[in-house]
């Protein structure tokens, strides 16, 4: 019996301490896209007509993806996918093609970074990334929900 108790709590502690590693790599990768998304809401605003063009937010949602891409795609070790996510089983069945879509996306952050100048530029460069962040949240199927639904989300507070 006592064998029974200290192997059950050994387990227990083990899995505690899974789930706090599941829970601190679902936080980093929620807090990277959240500053993204929180940074980008400006911009798309922007985007929609529903602001005037202001170059400063613009620059700054290209520089929290290139300062946070990284930290993002280093969120999903295989621990971490169960939990308060909503990533998709597709980030770990397809990591190397997921990897490459954030490389890709930090990259083009600093080619639009460059590119954009003034409205005009802003209106052709800007709608380029955001078809980038649709490689995970735009189709069915994807590593992420809806853009629109991630978007929305992000603009609260974590709980």
């Amino acid at each position: 019996m006592r064998r029974l108790v200290i192997l059950t709590a050994a387990t227990l502690v083990a899995a505690s301490a899974a789930y706090a590693q599941n829970a601190d790599a679902i936080k980093q990768r929620r807090e990277a896209m959240r500053t993204i998304a929180q940074a980008g809401g400006e911009p798309f605003r922007m985007m929609r007509g529903e602001l005037p063009f202001n170059m400063a937010p613009v620059q700054a949602v290209l520089k929290a993806i290139q300062d946070n891409a990284d930290k993002f795609k280093a969120g999903f070790p295989d621990d971490s996918k169960t939990g308060s996510t909503d990533a998709t089983a597709k980030v770990w069945e397809a990591r190397a093609e997921f990897n490459a879509i954030i490389d890709k996306w930090a990259a083009d952050a600093k080619t639009t970074a460059a590119a954009i100048t003034d409205e005009s530029t802003f209106k052709v460069e800007y709608p380029k990334l955001a078809a980038t962040c649709g490689s995970c949240h735009g189709a069915r199927g994807g590593y992420a929900p809806g853009l629109s639904d991630s978007f929305k989300r992000m603009q609260t507070p974590l709980q």
